[in-house]
């Protein structure tokens, strides 16, 4: 699965049972920053988590968002003719080069090539 390839996706693993796959998804944001070298991918998760935080429930929350940050950018393109992004997130890692090849189909059409990846944040709205 998509999140194997990141060191710190304890928080994730803890709130869903099945974590989804990226299909079908709204994107929030594509960010170059650092020079460009630091790409920001903010989505909504397909599905709302089976064992959300308390907090998230109290609140009413029905959507989880993630922020993934690539660092060490090797390879960037972003192609889209349209304003609202969605598609589908495939993440994979090269196990040679242990590079992250990051692509996104659909409405934008990106290909992200970098050395290394966080996930930086999982919110609820």
């Amino acid at each position: 699965m998509w999140n194997d390839y990141f060191s710190d996706d304890k928080f994730i693993s803890m709130i869903y049972t099945n974590i989804p796959p990226l299909i079908n998804l709204r994107i929030e944001k594509i960010e170059i920053s650092r020079e460009g070298d630091r790409i920001t991918i903010g989505f909504d998760l397909p599905t709302f988590p089976d064992k959300p935080p308390k907090k998230w429930l109290e609140r009413g929350y029905s959507t989880a968002f993630i922020e993934i940050d690539f660092f060490d950018i090797k390879e960037v393109n972003i192609k889209s003719i349209e304003n609202t992004y969605r598609g589908d997130i495939e993440i994979k890692k090269d196990v040679e080069t242990d590079i992250f090849i990051v692509k996104i189909i659909g409405t934008v059409e990106t290909l992200i090539k970098a050395g290394a990846g966080i996930i930086q944040s999982v919110k609820g709205y």
